[in-house]
Order: C-alpha cells, then sequence, then structure tokens
C-alpha cells in the first residue's frame, strides 16, 4: 500500500501542478476517512466528537479535528491530522523524525501539544461537556516505524497514525461506507469536468 499510496500523488514523470492539485483534492475528504475508519469497530479507537481545549484567560479556546476513545481501555485523547503531501514539495508528506513538526507553531497545535503532559491549566470539552483525556494522538499522511518511534519519544503522544494505513485498512475491509465515499467524490469530480467541457448535467431538482 506504501508504495501505491505515495504514487496517487507523488510520481517521477508528473508535474508539480498534478501533485498540488490532488493533494488538494484529497485533503477536502481526508477527515471523513478518519471518522468513517474510527466508526468500524474493528478500528482501535471511535470518535468521541470535535475536542475544544480552553486555558485561563482563553474565552474562544482551540479546537481540534477528532477525540478518540480506545475501545480496549476506554481512554480518551485529543486527536490532531496533518495531511500535508505535497506542500514545500512533498518535505512532511512522510513523517520521518521529530523536527518536521517544528513549523506547526500556531497556538493549537501548541496546545495540542501540551495535552501530552496533562496540564492541569487546560480544560477539554466535547459537545460543552468537560472531559478527562488520557494524552494526545497525532495522525500524519504517511509515517515510517522510525518516525512514529521518533515522535512519540520526543513528543509524548500516545500513538501517531497515518491516513495511509486507515486508507490501507479500509480497503482491506471492503468497508462499504468507505467505497461509497469515494464513488460518490469521483462521481462530483466527473460531473465537474463533464460540465465544464460542454457535457449534459442531469438536473434532478
Amino acid at each position: 500500500m506504501t508504495q501505491n499510496f505515495h504514487l496517487i500523488f507523488k510520481r517521477a514523470d508528473s508535474s508539480v501542478d498534478r501533485a498540488k492539485f490532488l493533494s488538494r483534492i484529497f485533503g477536502i475528504f481526508s477527515e471523513e476517512i478518519v471518522s468513517l475508519w474510527a466508526q468500524d469497530e474493528r478500528a482501535p479507537y471511535r470518535n468521541l466528537g470535535r475536542p475544544t481545549i480552553k486555558t485561563p484567560g482563553d474565552s474562544r479556546g482551540h479546537t481540534l479535528d477528532f477525540t478518540f476513545q480506545e475501545r480496549s481501555s476506554g481512554n480518551i485523547f485529543v486527536v490532531e491530522m496533518k495531511c500535508e503531501i505535497e506542500y514545500q514539495n512533498f518535505r512532511y508528506f512522510i513523517l520521518e523524525q521529530a523536527k518536521q513538526l517544528e513549523h506547526h507553531n500556531k497556538p493549537a497545535f501548541e496546545a495540542f501539544l501540551r495535552t501530552t503532559k496533562f496540564p492541569s491549566d487546560q480544560a477539554i470539552f466535547v459537545g460543552g461537556k468537560a472531559i478527562k483525556t488520557h494524552g494526545a494522538i497525532l495522525i500524519w499522511g504517511s509515517v515510517t516505524p522510525e518516525g512514529r518511534k521518533a515522535v512519540i519519544a520526543s513528543k509524548g503522544f500516545y500513538d501517531v497514525l497515518s491516513i495511509e494505513e486507515i486508507c490501507h485498512e479500509l480497503s482491506g475491509w471492503n468497508h462499504g461506507g468507505y467505497k461509497a465515499l469515494l464513488a460518490e467524490r469521483q462521481g462530483w469530480c466527473n460531473e465537474l469536468f463533464a460540465g465544464l467541457s460542454g457535457g449534459h448535467i442531469k438536473n434532478t431538482h
């Protein structure tokens, strides 16, 4: 799956424009893929919703991507996904070392990193309800075993997942929802290009 996943976006015979286009298209619905995966009982985590982290004096807080509950333990983790594929010539596509996280210096990501240390000055809410968390999980585009180990050791994450592995699992499960999502998005793209080229678009209204 690794080679195939990388070739979707990065091929020696393809242009930068192709890579940018495909990366942006994938980014539009990549969070939906993770949500589908977490809904399946075969996944190690279930998704509880988007968490908001608040610190004293911060009225708005910072909202992250997911809240995962580990099915085996019941422990809860805040989750942020960073799927930077083509950005800076694929510099951050594959997570290989901890320093690749250093360019994420916005307050929301800083608050996310602090959740790995269970700071008492942060409160975390899901759906307006305060929750107790047990750490943080990072989702990246693609991750090497060495990169996963290095980032967990350096930042204190409970786990580091990859959208590549999530897609691989959904495909291996022959997941109906995943297949339906891809078919729907493919159909939308086909309709877009057919319409732009002067083709007939069926009006269902």
